[in-house]
């Protein structure tokens, strides 16, 4: 839709787009109380006259908003690679300047985009939510490669487990000071 016929129309329109999109509500409000004073003035007309005027003002306010926000959107590319390329762009900048910091900061953003996103196979294998020993065990057994253990094997790695700690145990009390036999 081209601009409206009527300069005073166009601004008019124009304003109330303005004010709505920087949030000043005045030029909106003063707008509706214009249309409501029009209106009033013209309720001895036929009401189709009046929509006659007001059509296509609010039309092309419509037109004008969908251009602004069209205008606004924000075509951010998030994808893996781009933030891939990014951080290796940057850690390579920092090697270049032999900056240890800021070498540091890309490698950890690396490993938080890439590696430290934990998947579904992982949040599922989480010790932290184990009840009992016996969901211990299933887990051990499936970060291993066992998908579904029987109850037998997940004893087995309860003992293994046991015995793991139980050496663990004597290896600490070896470096306190004490007998690590």
């Amino acid at each position: 839709m081209p601009a409206l016929a009527n300069p005073r129309h166009e601004r008019f329109a124009q304003l109330i787009v303005e004010g709505l999109m920087n949030g000043e509500r005045k030029a909106y409000s003063q707008g509706r109380a214009k249309m409501r004073k029009n209106a009033a003035a013209q309720q001895k007309q036929p009401h189709l006259d009046c929509l006659r005027k007001v059509k296509p003002i609010l039309d092309r306010v419509r037109e004008l908003q969908a251009e602004a926000n069209k205008r606004n959107e924000s075509k951010i590319d998030l994808s893996g690679e781009r933030v891939g390329r990014d951080l290796d762009q940057a850690s390579r900048i920092a090697a270049e300047q032999k900056n240890a910091s800021a070498m540091v900061a890309s490698a950890l953003g690396i490993a938080k985009v890439f590696h430290a996103v934990p998947n579904d196979t992982e949040r599922h294998l989480s010790f932290k939510t184990a009840q009992s020993m016996q969901d211990i065990g299933k887990r051990l057994l499936m970060t291993v490669g066992c998908e579904s253990p029987s109850s037998a094997a997940i004893d087995l790695a309860i003992e293994a487990n046991d015995a793991f700690v139980h050496r663990l145990e004597q290896i600490a009390e070896a470096e306190r000071g004490g007998d690590a036999t």
